[in-house]
């Protein structure tokens, strides 16, 4: 399959970063476009894994508060570290 060259005129020079990123992304190869979207799809997953983390944590030290009475008026305390 041959490659198109997706370049477009532009009549100003007030293009948006995420617009000349993404020609750029276009422009290259299959293989590695393919290595970038599994590269950002590794990277979503670790953020989501590390906010689920925290949740985790925020929870797991709510309920051992609660559970030893150590219950306070002001939940923010839960997040100090």
């Amino acid at each position: 399959m041959a490659r198109r060259n997706t370049t477009y005129p532009t009549t100003s020079m007030d293009i948006s970063p995420v617009d000349a990123l993404w020609v750029i992304i276009q422009s290259q190869t299959k293989a590695v476009r393919e290595a970038l979207t599994k590269r950002l799809l590794e990277d979503e997953k670790n953020t989501t894994n590390k906010q689920e983390a925290m949740v985790k944590d925020s929870l797991t030290r709510a309920f051992e508060e609660l559970h030893a009475d150590e219950v306070y008026d002001d939940a923010r305390s839960l997040f100090d570290n």
